[in-house]
């Protein structure tokens, strides 16, 4: 009695110290909205109880101190958090639904940092006071100032790049590791120029400035050209995605679609059951396995940079095997341990939507 006890508290721990993550973060909207729908009973609530206007009384406007600006209402708050629950509803369904969520959080912040600068230049004109002209001559001899440079947004572009490549891999992490390389050797060539002039004031008793840089037009076009081409060979538009052609088989004759492996057909006997993924959904939503002994099962992720696995589970919902994440374009061969005859439910566990039924017989 007290071993089950003791079993029971294990597992029920185990879901707060190795949570299903795939289910924690499929739960976000749902928590969000039921957080806002808390939130708008608890306003009402207190509209509900406050006590009733006095009748009579007239109304005065709010008037702020001379000097203090007071901005009016903004749709912009709500609309960043519409934004944001959009990018958190793409990262549970994936797709085209991210990329949506994704532009619809950068154009709601784009707003808001508009309206901001917005009120911003208008408070700047009316409360602080113009400062006399100042021109400068340049620093004192012997003082070396850099003038200004455009290196440290390059850097700073690289390396976002890179993290973006790291995110996606495949072509955008090689355009990621490019563009940082270069960013950064443009750095080391300024650095070497200005310690040369440092050198060469040795000789002058004068340190002069590197000549001001100009717009890097070329590297900047040069990268935005390289990110795109990336981005579109790493979700297979270049080269175009072959068709239904059939492929040469083990004997050098053609493949006739619909065999083994392919999505949506009945297993051969022998052969190795396979599930594709596409469209963030299984393609097979189901396959069948030997009994009583370790088989192998190939998982194919079609859907470009999208991660996906596979997770069987007992009748009464105990994780048996779980496989890693693959990042697609990619196929996987999973080692499933030895099963009873029955039906097994599978899912993914960064899409839960996704589900299938095994077979094992």
């Amino acid at each position: 009695m007290f071993e089950d006890l003791w079993n029971g508290i294990l597992q029920l721990t185990s879901k707060f110290v190795i949570p299903d993550w795939g289910s924690v973060i499929a739960m976000l909207p749902v928590l969000v909205f039921a957080g806002a729908i808390v939130i708008i009973v608890i306003l009402f609530l207190n509209i509900w109880r406050h006590p009733k206007p006095r009748v009579g009384k007239v109304k005065v406007e709010p008037i702020p101190p001379a000097g203090v600006h007071m901005p009016g209402p903004s749709w912009a708050p709500p609309l960043a958090a519409l934004g944001a629950f959009m990018l958190f509803l793409g990262l549970v369904f994936g797709g085209p639904l991210l990329i949506v969520g994704a532009i619809g959080l950068t154009v709601t912040l784009l707003y808001w940092l508009a309206e901001s600068v917005r009120i911003y230049d208008h408070d700047l004109g009316s409360t602080v006071p113009a400062l006399p002209d100042v021109e400068h001559t340049g620093p004192p001899p012997g003082v070396h100032m850099p003038g200004p440079s455009f290196l440290p947004f390059l850097a700073a572009l690289g390396a976002a790049l890179l993290f973006l490549g790291l995110v996606f891999g495949g072509w955008i992490l090689a355009a990621g590791v490019i563009a940082l390389i270069l960013t950064l050797a443009g750095w080391m060539g300024a650095a070497r120029a200005e310690y040369d002039k440092t050198v060469e004031a040795d000789s002058t008793g004068h340190l002069e400035n590197i000549p001001n840089p100009r717009t890097p037009k070329l590297l900047l076009s040069g990268l935005a050209i390289m990110l795109v081409a990336a981005f579109v060979i790493q979700i297979g538009w270049i080269p175009p995605a072959s068709g239904e052609e059939a492929s040469p088989g083990p004997s050098g004759a053609p493949v006739e679609p619909g065999g083994p492996g392919e999505p949506g057909t009945s297993p051969v006997a022998g052969a190795t059951p396979t599930v594709h993924a596409k469209d963030v959904q299984f393609v097979d939503q189901t396959f069948q396995a030997p009994a009583n002994k370790e088989f192998e099962l190939d998982f194919v992720n079609e859907d470009a940079g999208i991660p996906h696995n596979i997770e069987i589970k007992d009748g009464g919902g105990n994780v048996i095997f779980k496989g890693d994440i693959v990042t697609g374009v990619k196929t996987a061969t999973y080692k499933v341990p030895a099963l009873q005859p029955g039906q097994y439910p599978y899912l993914c566990t960064v899409h839960p939507t996704m589900t299938g039924t095994a077979t094992v017989q």
